[in-house]
């Protein structure tokens, strides 16, 4: 299953949190073996943020904790500019006004993934507009 982590289930996977699914980390496991798991540029932004504003530790500089990620198998969607186009006009939409969230719904979009995420607001956006495909990372199986 070819799948987009947002930053939140991310990091959930990282910190081995009962939020996730047994049968979601088994998903991501093997998905990390063949290169289907991906996450857009702007997460490691986000996780940087958040790590510099002391709201996680990531226990080393986020540029290592980066790179452990990306030796693991998790591969990096960068953002390109038509991606930056198209998640602006997500708000046409009727998608929320959060430019992290829309890079990372643009990607998913763009790159054809599946989008792993917890967020409400994204939930509830994409059962309406059904433009993207979601999993739910608490899920029991999440093929």
């Amino acid at each position: 299953m070819d799948l987009l982590l947002d930053t939140n289930v991310l990091l959930r996977l990282t910190i081995a949190s009962d939020k996730i699914s047994e049968s979601f980390k088994q998903v991501v496991e093997s998905g990390l073996e063949h290169g289907s798991i991906a996450v857009s540029t702007i997460t490691f932004v986000e996780v940087t943020r958040l790590h510099h504003h002391g709201r996680i530790d990531l226990g080393c500089h986020p540029g290592v904790w980066r790179r452990e990620r990306l030796r693991s198998g998790l591969r990096e969607i960068p953002i390109g500019g038509e991606m930056a186009v198209e998640s602006v006009l997500l708000m046409n939409t009727g998608f929320h006004n959060d430019p992290a969230d829309q890079l990372i719904v643009a990607t998913a979009m763009l790159a054809g993934l599946r989008l792993a995420t917890m967020d409400r607001k994204i939930i509830g956006w994409a059962r309406q507009s059904r433009l993207v495909p979601l999993v739910d990372p608490r899920a029991v199986a999440a093929g």
